[in-house]
Order: C-alpha cells, then sequence, then structure tokens
C-alpha cells in the first residue's frame, strides 16, 4: 500500500465501548481509575491525531491553518463529559504551583459566576475568552489537560477565523475536517455507554460551570461516584438556549 493510500481510521463507538467496560469491570469504577481512563483517553487521541497531521501532510488533501497563540476558538463554550471535568480540577490543583493552583481557581470561579448559561455563539460575540487562557501570550494554560472538545477543534482557513473573531460573526464558516470529531465522538459514545450502564450520570457539561461545581462544592466526585448528579445547573443544553441571531 502506497503513503498516500493509507488514511487514519476513527476508533469505532461500539468497540470502545467494549474497552471501557472491560477496563471500569477489571478496574473498578474509582477515582482513580476515572482519572487513569481519562489520561489513557487523551493518550490515545494524541496518536490518532498525530497519525491524521502525517496522513494530511503526505496526501496533501487537508491543511490545519491553526498555530501557536492562535486562539479565536478559545472565546466559546466548550462541552465536556462529568470524566474530563474532574480530570481537569484534578490537573489544576496538583500541576500547577500552589499559588497558581489557588488562582487559577479563584479565576475559574469568577468567570463562571459572570457568564454561566452564554452559549458558545453568545461568548464569541463578547470576545469572551476562556479563563484557562493566558491572555498575554494567548497560550492555553492547562494545554497537556485540555478536554478532547479542545483537542479537536481546528481550521483550515486562518483568514476565515480571523474573520469571524473580528466581526462577531458566531456563523462566519471555517473550514475543519471530520477525522478529529468524529475521534472525539467515539471516545464520548464509549464513556457514556460504559459509565451509564453502570448507573452514573453522564451528560455534557459546560467546562467552567462544571469545574467551578467541582471546586466550591462538597465531595463532588464522591457523589457522582454513588451515582448522584452534583451537576445540574452545569448542563451544556442550559447554554444553548442563548444563542444570538446570525450576523447579517
Amino acid at each position: 500500500m502506497q503513503a498516500a493510500d493509507w488514511k487514519p481510521v476513527p476508533p469505532e463507538g461500539e468497540r470502545e465501548s467494549r474497552r471501557y467496560i472491560d477496563y471500569f469491570t477489571r478496574n473498578g469504577i474509582t477515582k482513580g481509575s476515572v482519572l487513569k481512563s481519562v489520561e489513557l483517553t487523551y493518550a490515545r487521541s494524541n496518536v490518532f491525531f498525530d497519525d491524521t497531521y502525517t496522513y494530511f501532510e503526505k496526501s496533501g488533501t487537508f491543511r490545519v491553518a491553526c498555530a501557536k497563540g492562535c486562539a479565536m476558538c478559545c472565546h466559546t463554550m466548550v462541552s465536556v463529559l462529568p470524566p474530563e471535568a474532574f480530570y481537569l480540577a484534578n490537573y489544576i490543583r496538583t500541576q500547577f504551583e500552589p499559588d497558581a493552583s489557588r488562582a487559577m481557581i479563584e479565576r475559574i470561579v469568577a468567570h463562571d459566576a459572570e457568564h454561566r448559561g452564554k452559549s458558545g455563539a453568545a461568548r464569541h460575540v463578547g470576545h469572551i475568552a476562556c479563563p484557562m487562557l493566558d491572555p498575554e501570550t494567548h497560550l492555553c494554560t492547562v494545554h497537556a489537560g485540555r478536554p478532547l472538545t479542545c483537542r479537536s477543534m481546528h481550521s483550515g482557513d486562518l483568514g476565515a477565523c480571523r474573520t469571524a473573531f473580528d466581526t462577531r460573526d458566531a456563523y462566519h464558516p471555517a473550514p475543519s475536517h471530520a477525522l478529529f470529531f468524529k475521534n472525539t465522538q467515539a471516545y464520548y459514545d464509549a464513556y457514556g455507554t460504559a459509565l451509564y450502564d453502570s448507573g452514573l450520570f453522564v451528560e455534557p457539561l459546560e467546562l467552567n460551570a462544571a469545574l467551578a461545581t467541582i471546586f466550591t462544592g462538597k465531595n463532588v466526585f464522591v457523589r457522582w461516584l454513588k451515582g448522584e448528579n452534583p451537576f445540574e445547573e452545569a448542563l451544556a443544553d442550559a447554554a444553548l438556549t442563548d444563542a444570538p441571531p446570525p450576523v447579517s
């Protein structure tokens, strides 16, 4: 097979579901096993994304225009599943210096208090940046722990992104490739099947609201592991009704 004929194949949801079910059957559903499952998911996704970039480069079928410090897409709503929210909260608590961790937690909680319920389009139109984006360097301060939604975001046209950002038009199109998003959807389907079937709450959450809930709530991880839903006010669906009309 010629290199140009090879194409990365996204993970298949049903197969990945069985993988997660087997993993949690062997290890139990605990704080440690949930955090490790996210770490492994990100590692597998990184391999797939690297293969996809290589495929694009060799085949010339798509060019990813994103670059370091290009943060227009960091002004929107990010949807995550509970395990990812717990993973990122743990990352902020353990991978930052203590003072930096406290400052980031305070920043996230304050950001959520001001912007909870705003849709991705409203955040784009308002140029409301993610609180984890460095305002000076425009770099993600939690890059290694960022969710799958952020890992999947990409564009084939920097000019289109700049136009959408500068004109505050949340509906201005920018080319993207389905391979990235198919990877994320497969893992979300797998988590949903494995954890929902085990009696745990698994619904899309708005990232900052979920983190604020974890940082300010009591025993949120423990309650979730018991089958409770501690994220009632952090559901992503709650922010989807706030979308402004397209710019005419």
